[in-house]
């Protein structure tokens, strides 16, 4: 039985203006799959990875995640649903870990007055 992707994109469409960013797109992500986008310059790789994290709006095309039709409206919206994106430059900090980039500015503190008061990181939480 050939496994099912958990997260498709039909048909994404965006424009900005007169300048279509992306034209009929099409995406699969399996269980356990990391994907590389690679292209041209201007070829819709930020755009179509903004629509799938819920950072732009795609004008026309369906996204689904375990079969279920999402409408993200922000980022935020996409990590309630799992989504996570990680990119290649700009926001990451050399000096901290994959797993302290990861949750910058979102960290996990420890339950209680360790985390409330001292503000303490659950760090397990966050590996």
């Amino acid at each position: 039985m050939a496994q099912e992707p958990i997260l498709t994109a039909r048909r994404l469409v965006k424009r900005y203006g007169r300048v279509t960013a992306l034209d009929n797109a099409d995406f699969d992500l399996y269980p356990n799959e990391i994907l590389a986008v690679i292209g041209d310059n201007g070829a819709g790789k930020s755009t179509l990875i903004k629509a799938i994290c819920g950072a732009v709006q795609p004008d026309e095309g369906e996204i689904k995640l375990e079969g279920q039709t999402l409408n993200f409206k922000s980022p935020m919206d996409a990590r309630q649903a799992g989504i996570e994106t990680v990119y290649q430059n700009l926001a990451l900090s050399p000096a901290l870990s994959i797993s302290d980039n990861m949750f910058l500015g979102r960290e996990i503190r420890k339950e209680g007055v360790l985390g409330s008061w001292f503000r303490m990181l659950d760090r397990n939480a966050m590996e």
